[in-house]
């Protein structure tokens, strides 16, 4: 909720500024000239000994100053400590190896990039000495608490003996895995070495069959695309012949189907009884064209099947076409590759006998690498278990524990998590009226409601995406301070309220925002005359920087106002 600082928990008083109407309110400004003024005035703390009654209470006197206030706007929101998470920062993980051994050999002829003759194998030889990649740490004792300070070296937990000696040894086989492999390797090398420089001959003669190939596998895919495309003609012409004898069966099939009306007729109009003769001719008729109009729909029927899965076979034959043709496009391009490079082998043999000597040997090189990284793993890991216990990697408080005594942990498991007073925070609500104030690297003052008397320097480090409020009408945006000093003492979830700048103003009167109380809507002190009685005193304020508070009326400088606080006297 926004609050300017006429409008804090004690009732500040609200004030609009020029022509805009902008709320104001005073911001941090002049500390030094108020510490001046305090300690020229002698401020004073009275212990429960010396205390002016007998309830506990405890005065401070603060004299009423002349000096610089800054005018701003204040917005009220909450701290926030950043946080370092301390991880296990070691890896555990299972070796895997990167390099693989390499022999040339001569079972297969050529082509891209390989010399002709030769076919390269590759053999992977590192392998895991546990069935999973997944390896863990069982912590066995937890040794810190939330709230726990920790400095740089303390032990954090304590790890079961049994999975660190597992890991371990576990490590110690990866190293032996990986210094099997770079043997291997460097002896594969010499082999391939061998085979390149025997094949090299071949491979300087290589090049005469290219064109022989180029043009029998551009045959190939012409015939492939020939073939497909009788395939459709034929079925097109298939498809032609049903539709033209099922248009003709349809077209003929009302004719049969009048006859068979026709001749029904007629059987049915002779009386079987007194022409015998005439009624088997007619039903004879009768049958006959049945038979035929039967034989048409069924014939009908077959030729519609036919066609529509003559129509099935078009489109898979169409399909079949367009791939051919694809494959016809593709393969000229590949084969042309093809006989582009084998020529450019051909012509540049000693090159290549050059890049398959440094690709041997780079491949040596990785795995002499991955024996290197492996024994890294195993020095790091014996350098960061120590007595079986995990260390604090830096100061700071805990704010949270991760782990409690059975947890498995891997590499990068969360530990604890511990506060970082670089990061500390507050984030407040800013109307889009005032936004001009607070952006990107603007100086703003934060109050905490723990500490009345300090103020703290901050500086605007991000502002958010604006969001509207239906209800108000009304634009805001999230603003982010990062706040400096001595912030050892805050936590996050403190209320804060944060100043931007808008104006300073010169030589006012003010006294501790503490001074001042607020009855009735009015403000009143309690003022310590000459003779040392102590009067309440109406005063009119004006600005407040959260410290400080500006007094327009009815105090003077040099004025002592008495600030009274309740102790526990016992």
């Amino acid at each position: 909720m926004k609050q300017h600082f006429f409008r804090k928990k004690a009732g500040q008083i609200r004030e609009w500024t020029g022509a805009h109407k902008k709320k104001a309110a005073a911001l941090y400004s002049g500390i030094s000239l108020a510490l001046v003024a305090a300690i020229a005035a002698g401020v004073v703390y009275h212990s429960s000994n010396t205390a002016a009654d007998d309830t506990g209470t405890v005065y401070r006197e603060e004299t009423a100053t002349k000096g610089a206030l800054t005018v701003g706007i204040t917005e009220e929101g909450t701290v926030t400590i950043g946080t370092t998470t301390q991880t296990l920062d070691v890896d555990i993980s299972a070796y895997t190896g990167s390099a693989s051994t390499t022999t040339n050999n001569g079972t297969q002829t050529g082509g891209g990039g390989m010399m002709p003759g030769q076919t390269q194998t590759t053999t992977t030889t590192s392998t895991s000495t546990t069935d999973s990649d997944t390896r863990e740490l069982e912590v066995k004792e937890v040794y810190v608490n939330v709230g726990q300070e920790v400095s740089k070296g303390d032990p954090i937990a304590l790890l079961d003996e049994t999975s660190v000696n597992d890991i371990k040894s576990d490590l110690e086989a990866d190293v032996e895995d990986a210094r099997n492999t770079y043997d291997e390797t460097a002896a594969n090398q010499k082999v391939s070495d061998q085979t390149v420089q025997q094949n090299y001959k071949l491979y300087s003669l290589y090049g005469t069959s290219a064109q022989s190939e180029y043009d029998t596998t551009v045959a190939t895919l012409e015939d492939a695309v020939d073939s497909a495309q009788s395939d459709l003609d034929d079925a097109n012409d298939t498809l032609q012949d049903d539709q033209d004898e099922l248009e003709d069966d349809q077209t003929n099939l009302p004719t049969y189907k009048k006859a068979l009306e026709n001749a029904e007729y007629t059987a049915n109009g002779i009386d079987k009884e007194t022409a015998m003769y005439g009624w088997l001719t007619a039903e004879d008729a009768r049958e006959k064209a049945k038979s035929l109009v039967d034989d048409t729909e069924d014939e009908i029927d077959t030729l519609t099947d036919e066609i529509a899965d003559q129509k099935t076979k078009i489109a898979e034959y169409e399909i079949a076409l367009e791939t051919a043709k694809k494959n016809y496009e593709l393969g000229v391009v590949e084969a042309k590759a093809t006989l582009d490079t084998e020529n450019w082998q051909n012509q540049n043999a000693d090159t290549y006998l050059s890049v398959s000597n440094a690709q041997d040997a780079l491949t040596t090189e990785e795995a002499k690498d991955d024996l290197t990284q492996a024994q890294k793993k195993l020095s790091e890991f014996e350098s960061y278990i120590q007595n079986n216990e995990i260390i604090a990697a830096e100061d700071g408080v805990i704010s949270a524990v991760s782990i409690t005594a059975g947890d498995d942990l891997y590499s990068n498991s969360d530990l604890i998590t511990v506060n970082d007073y670089d990061k500390v925070t507050a984030t407040v609500d800013v109307s889009e009226d005032d936004i001009d104030y607070a952006q990107v690297g603007a100086a703003a003052k934060v109050s905490i409601d723990a500490f009345p008397d300090t103020v703290f320097d901050a500086e605007v480090t991000d502002v958010g995406d604006a969001t509207y409020d239906s209800s108000t009408g009304t634009t805001s945006y999230e603003i982010t301070v990062t706040l400096s000093g001595d912030l050892s003492e805050l936590y996050s979830g403190m209320t804060a309220e944060v100043t931007f700048v808008t104006k300073d103003t010169e030589n006012v009167l003010y006294v501790p925002n503490r001074a001042v109380t607020r009855e009735n809507d009015k403000s009143y002190v309690k003022l310590k005359k000459d003779d040392g009685t102590i009067v309440t005193q109406e005063v009119t304020t004006g600005f407040s920087d959260g410290t400080n508070v500006e007094i327009k009326d009815g105090l003077s400088e040099g004025d002592t106002v008495v600030i009274e606080s309740k102790v526990d006297s016992k």
